[in-house]
């Protein structure tokens, strides 16, 4: 198959697969997500398959919706137990699929998708595993992508979604929306999955590119679907302010090899100042007499974005802002970030102190951007040699092809 129609069909499961899971679920239940999900895979490979002989076709999405709805309709007829289940209900298989079309249609994927995100952050699973289910469910991601994303291993969090799954298979769960005393703790997790979800796409542990846009494409607009709907908070849109803000410099964060481009090198005329307004904006709109976490890191994003360089950074105010977020919960990425800032305003020493500091918490251990962090604060005091020997600690611990390339590069410029 053709490159670009290889691109296509990712790009279609990207966007297409949340609405299709979200809906067939919808249709025949929890109990068949597993189904629903392999349904979606065949209605891909199909297209893969027919798209080379035949050429993609004018509605793409159409065509994908068909087929996934075509396939799981022909394997529940032949199971008695679903046609029994329908005939008691007063139904018809064919009074299922019309429903089931109804459902695609543009403007009634929103409710299904929101019904099926909030049902993959049930109360009765664990934070992690509602995460991780709502990741895999409706956002394409693999069992490794989101092991990194939540610092598990594998087989934990592959064991956590096939447990998830059975649970909610075994207690019924509607696909419906929370109630309102439901409804704070419900979101709270799904800010959360949006956010890890933007993460991974902005620094992905899949494949040889440093930025996947789909995937944060998605992220924003899965939490601008949320933004409209009612269920909207003040986080919700700070969330979505801070996404943007993230966004307007994917252009400048790579070359024209795909090699990241750190911060202090990005040409900053290439940000999208119409994102930069837009995330202003949303950021506008989520005062909050309690800011929250997304509060503060937009605001932190927003610094960066209206900044003319590293060097006229307003540095200070980063750092108050992190010491704030710090207050709200105790993170040794924080404390990280807050010491980066601090060796950026001048004090240098003083940061190299609190980095080093950090190389005792387990969890930073073998974190490489500690390393990096120490190596750009021995950059600033003038001490070379011990910049070039930091980013040969953190070189070993380069998981992605693009991490190497930044270390590699950052490593010959200081030699020479």
């Amino acid at each position: 198959m053709k490159p670009a129609t290889n691109q296509l069909v990712e790009h279609f499961f990207r966007h297409e697969s949340a609405n299709l899971v979200a809906v067939l679920t919808r249709a025949f239940g929890i109990r068949r997500i597993n189904l629903v999900e392999d349904m979606v895979q065949v209605a891909m490979l199909e297209a893969m398959h027919a798209w080379k002989q035949r050429g993609v076709p004018e509605n793409p999405a159409a065509w994908i919706h068909r087929v996934a709805k075509n396939r799981i309709l022909d394997y529940l007829r032949r199971e008695k137990t679903y046609e029994k289940a329908i005939t008691l209900s007063g139904q018809s298989i064919d009074e299922q699929e019309s429903i089931v079309d109804q459902w695609l249609e543009e403007e009634q994927l929103p409710d299904s998708l929101l019904r099926m995100i909030f049902v993959c952050c049930h109360p009765s699973l664990e934070r992690k595993t509602q995460i991780a289910l709502t990741l895999k469910t409706l956002c394409g991601f693999g069992i490794s992508e989101i092991a990194r994303g939540l610092l598990l291993p594998n087989e934990t969090v592959k064991k956590r979604i096939q447990r998830a799954k059975n649970s909610l298979a075994e207690s019924n769960v509607r696909i419906e929306l929370p109630s309102a005393d439901q409804l704070t703790q419900r979101l709270d997790v799904v800010h959360d999955v949006l956010y890890l979800m933007f993460n991974e796409g902005y620094s992905t542990s899949h494949g040889t590119e440093p930025i996947r846009d789909d995937i944060c494409e998605e992220a924003a607009r899965l939490c601008y679907l949320l933004c409209e709907s009612p269920f909207s908070a003040p986080t919700t849109k700070a969330l979505l302010a801070l996404l943007l803000f993230h966004a307007a410099r994917f252009d400048a964060r790579t070359d024209e090899a795909g090699t990241i481009i750190l911060l202090e090198d990005q040409d900053r005329s290439k940000w999208d100042h119409r994102l930069i307004c837009a995330a202003q904006s949303w950021l506008a709109k989520s005062k909050s007499d309690q800011p929250t976490t997304f509060h503060l890191e937009a605001a932190i994003a927003m610094q960066h974005c209206i900044a003319p360089s590293v060097e006229e950074t307003n540095w200070d105010t980063i750092v108050i802002l992190y010491s704030r977020l710090l207050q709200l919960r105790e993170s040794p990425i924080y404390t990280l970030n807050r010491a980066i800032a601090v060796g950026q305003a001048g004090h240098t020493r003083e940061a190299m102190a609190q980095l080093q500091s950090l190389q005792n918490h387990e969890e930073m251990k073998h974190y490489l951007l500690l390393d990096c962090a120490l190596a750009r604060m021995y950059e600033l005091d003038g001490n070379t040699a011990k910049a070039i020997d930091s980013y040969l600690i953190a070189l070993p611990k380069a998981v992605a092809p693009h991490e190497k390339e930044v270390l590699e590069k950052k490593l010959r410029k200081l030699t020479e």
